[in-house]
């Protein structure tokens, strides 16, 4: 009956269990083991354990349990199912003597396959976070309050250049290496986790180099691990990681915001940042002085309702094409109502700044008082407009009276009559040549030069206008050499304005060319344009009046140039001629040697 509850017992026990004779082959097994190798519930009597076993005597299976001991524990063992799919083994082996059959083996078996599995992808998971740890440069340690026992790692000691060879009292050598200032810091998160303040804390401090040429800043992150039965930390353990690169950043942005902050402020021009719906976010003192509001003011308002609303349309459509990142910046001038209810002038430049999804985010401002400079330039408007009308008409009438009397038989004229006639006719081109160049560049500065643009053969153009300036080049001692390695170039041009680039650059080439020398004028094609060029030799540029070559009234500072006369203004009004026709216009030049001016004319209409 006994024996009956123990095989019972036995075949009914969820472990796999069995039973091995002196000669390998099973005596006894339960229902767990034969699902566990796939047979039959009667199939695995008489089997041979080395069928299911990497094993191939007793000897083997002996050898496993080490006398005096009498079991013994196997993990990673792989057995084999009966289809000879592999199965992962913990064993647990016990061997006794049976006085009938000899050395016995009881074997407990578990299929360890999932945990095996489980294992390897902790394994691997701690892997990687140890390659993540050392690629991040984190160093990490354990500090033991109860007995100031600190474990570091390799990338902690790394940090602190202590080697491993190193016996000295890592807490000693980490409180030499903080910097004095910064030791109540460092300490701060360790007493925060130690007094139950907070189970986690952090600080940032500067540590010494280890030959003491330089600082660095240390970010600690501290957190309790453990706690005894009342509750108290008795393990922290952290992660420190270097943070120069990051505090430096921090300290240069912090620089320039202070900078920025301090020219905002003191600037003598007005300046505000403005919300996308127009509201003043910060305007600076120069700005309120400007409007005549206070600050709190000021800030009540918005753009639209401080712009004249003639000039509110026009703001606005430049500022549509600013967020929709059709242009950079935009500059214009319009009315601003001040607090008084009186308008001024401004110059307002308007710049943007997006979010990190290229969103408009704020509007910089800068607003420039130029009242005072319409007033004079509405002044010398009516001063161009008197010159026009009280000075051109009756010089007009004055050159063609002399034009007349010269005609006439003046045989009964003295030679210094003939010369003083001479002298008026020849002074009164000049006054008009003068006060034709002083109304163009009027025109030409304010945009009012009607303009119509043409397609047009460039090289006939260029050899009309060689042919109009002979006589100028005779004057000079030099003469025009016309080359166009492409007879027919066509391109968009206004045909009055051309023609007075052209005079304007051929009179400038003769008067500055020695005498008895060639003007080269070249007509060729550059991608997307027609390039002119006139190249003449003579004393070049002076390099101290380059930069100053198309400013208006600008003449360089020589007797000889003052000795040829002219405005000085008609480079700069071919310059607006050149520019305001969709080209590009400039110079080079060697001293002593040859000297180019170049302008080009686009291939298609300008929009």
């Amino acid at each position: 009956m006994a024996n009956t509850l123990i095989t019972d017992a036995f075949n009914h026990m969820q472990v796999p269990l069995m039973i091995v004779g002196a000669d390998g082959r099973i005596l006894r097994y339960n229902v767990a083991t034969s699902d566990l190798f796939g047979y039959g519930s009667d199939d695995m009597m008489g089997v041979s354990l080395f069928d299911l076993l990497p094993l191939k005597s007793i000897g083997e299976l002996n050898a496993l349990i080490e006398p005096p001991a009498v079991e013994t524990a196997i993990k990673g063992m792989i057995g084999r199912k009966r289809d000879g799919q592999p199965v992962l083994l913990a064993i647990q082996l016990t061997v006794w003597m049976d006085g009938d059959r000899g050395r016995q083996h009881a074997l407990a078996l578990r299929d360890i396959t999932d945990e095996d599995v489980a294992y390897r992808a902790s394994k691997d998971e701690l892997k990687r976070a140890n390659s993540a740890i050392n690629g991040a440069r984190i160093g990490v340690f354990e500090y033991n309050p109860v007995t100031e026992n600190v474990i570091v790692s390799d990338i902690w000691r790394e940090l602190f250049e202590i080697n491993e060879t190193e016996t000295a009292d890592i807490q000693e050598a980490w409180r030499a290496r903080v910097h004095p200032e910064d030791m109540e810091i460092a300490l701060k998160p360790v007493h925060i986790c130690l007094d139950g303040v907070s189970e986690r804390a952090n600080c940032e401090y500067r540590v010494r180099s280890k030959d003491g040429s330089k600082w660095y800043w240390m970010r600690t992150e501290i957190a309790v691990a453990e706690k005894d039965e009342d509750g108290k930390a008795v393990l922290l353990i952290g992660a420190m990681t270097e943070v120069t690169e990051r505090k430096m950043t921090e300290s240069a942005l912090r620089k320039s915001e202070q900078q920025f902050r301090s020219a905002f402020e003191s600037a003598v021009v007005g300046k505000a940042i403005c919300a996308p719906d127009g509201k003043w976010l910060q305007v600076n003192p120069a700005l309120c002085a400007m409007f005549g509001y206070s600050e709190e003011e000021m800030r009540a308002t918005d753009f639209q309702t401080l712009t004249h609303p003639d000039d509110l349309e026009a703001d606005l459509m430049r500022l549509e094409r600013l967020k929709a990142g059709e242009i950079p910046s935009y500059q214009m001038e319009k009315r601003f109502l001040r607090a008084d209810g009186t308008y001024m002038w401004g110059l307002m430049g308007v710049g943007m700044v997006t979010d990190a999804n290229d969103q408009p985010e704020q509007f910089i401002s800068q607003i420039i008082d130029i009242t005072e400079q319409r007033r004079l330039r509405d002044l010398k408007n009516e001063f161009v407009a008197t010159v026009s009308h009280e000075l051109r008409t009756p010089l007009t009438s004055v050159l063609g009276s002399l034009s007349l009397l010269e005609l006439m038989d003046t045989e009964s004229l003295s030679d210094e009559a003939h010369r003083l006639l001479y002298i008026a006719q020849a002074n009164g081109k000049r006054l008009q040549a003068l006060i034709n160049d002083i109304l163009d560049f009027e025109k030409f500065s304010a945009q009012r030069m009607q303009l119509e643009l043409s397609r047009q053969n460039i090289s006939e153009l260029v050899t009309e206008a060689i042919l109009v300036n002979t006589v100028s080049a005779d004057n000079f001692g030099v003469r025009f050499h016309g080359e166009y390695p492409e007879e027919r170039l066509i391109a968009y041009v206004d045909l009055k304005t051309f023609q007075q680039v052209m005079t304007n650059l051929l009179t400038n080439a003769a008067k500055f060319a020695y005498s008895e020398t060639t003007i080269d004028v070249r007509v060729e094609a550059v991608p997307d344009y027609v390039r002119i060029s006139v190249t003449n030799m003579g004393d070049g540029i002076p390099e101290s009046f380059r930069d100053q070559i198309f400013t208006p009234f600008s003449q360089a500072a020589s007797s000889s140039t003052r000795e040829r006369g002219g405005t000085g203004l008609g480079l700069n009004i071919s310059k607006q001629i050149v520019e305001q026709t969709g080209g590009k216009i400039g110079f080079d030049s060697a001293p002593r040697g040859k000297t180019t001016f170049w302008f080009t004319v686009p291939v298609t209409k300008p929009t």
